[in-house]
């Protein structure tokens, strides 16, 4: 599987060829996962996606792009493709055409249907749930992150969720701390126009520390100053024997004292996803006055 010149050229020359998608410049990682789902969507071998062209009326212009254009594409790369229902092979390089820099991405065609895993709903909780658990499943998936450290594992979700076109700030330092001295960190928050949307608390475990796990708690109600709608409490946990520490953390959030009072359990959730090796069940509170949901969830890290 080489890039092969001549190949790109000729593809150029004509824009009735179905499996080369041309652009200008594109590193949002969300964006070039759906050009690679357009070069893919049809029965030839391979398909590409070329940056520095412009569409016309029956060929490509070559524009071209700085060659240091891959000291900046690998990532973006690589999560568009962990947004991929299905795995294939890619290459991807500078070549010259016409004396201009151009990068081309090379795709396997594995002749499956092939799409985007996560959901584009931004206004609702359960849709930001279900993208979650599916940006966690890709992590457990890594054996990158085998023994990453919780700001690692964070880095991927985060840069996960903005793939997916949430507005991210990771690790920002925003309301107050445990102590009540000065700002403290939030390890994921979540704005929609604007507006904060929800914050994800994650830490790593590798038992039912209780103590970790008040502070951890704790913080996502004094970090969330407004009272969001719903927030996320995400562990990384590193056991073999995941069900026995999944029923000992289950047992001890649903009747841990919160800051906002608890009003019931939803542990049926669980039964939607069906894993084995990631659970989430839901805690209900009264903040205020009102009705807020704290979702947490639990992914085995092998």
């Amino acid at each position: 599987m080489t890039i092969d010149r001549d190949i790109i050229r000729g593809l150029l020359r004509t824009t009735s060829s179905k499996n080369l998608v041309g652009i200008g410049m594109e590193l949002k990682p969300y964006e070039l996962a759906l050009h690679m789902l357009q070069a893919l969507n049809n029965t030839e071998e391979y398909g590409y996606v070329v940056m520095g062209v412009r569409k016309l009326i029956d060929c490509y212009m070559v524009e071209g792009v700085s060659p240091t254009i891959i000291q900046g594409i690998v990532e973006p790369i690589k999560t568009a493709l962990n947004l991929m229902s299905s795995e294939f092979k890619v290459q991807f390089a500078n070549i010259s055409i016409d004396g201009k820099n151009i990068f081309v991405i090379m795709m396997e065609n594995i002749k499956k249907s092939i799409s985007l895993e996560f959901l584009k709903d931004f206004d609702s909780q359960e849709a930001f749930v279900k993208n979650l658990v599916r940006a966690c499943l890709n992590l457990q998936a890594r054996k990158h992150y085998s023994n990453a450290s919780e700001d690692e594992r964070n880095d991927y979700i985060g840069d996960i969720l903005g793939a997916v076109g949430y507005n991210v700030k990771d690790q920002t330092r925003r309301g107050s701390s445990s102590t009540g001295k000065g700002a403290g960190e939030v390890d994921i928050y979540i704005s929609r126009d604007g507006l904060p949307f929800t914050v994800v608390e994650a830490m790593n475990l590798n038992s039912v520390d209780t103590s970790y796990i008040n502070t951890h708690l704790d913080k996502l109600f004094t970090y969330d100053g407004a009272g969001n709608k719903f927030n996320i409490c995400l562990s990384y946990v590193k056991l073999a024997d995941f069900d026995s520490f999944w029923k000992k953390y289950s047992d001890y959030v649903s009747n841990y004292c919160y800051p906002a009072p608890i009003l019931s359990t939803d542990l049926s959730i669980d039964d939607d996803y069906g894993y084995s090796e990631l659970r989430i069940m839901k805690t209900n509170h009264n903040r205020s006055g009102k009705e807020v949901k704290l979702y947490h969830i639990c992914v085995n890290i092998h």
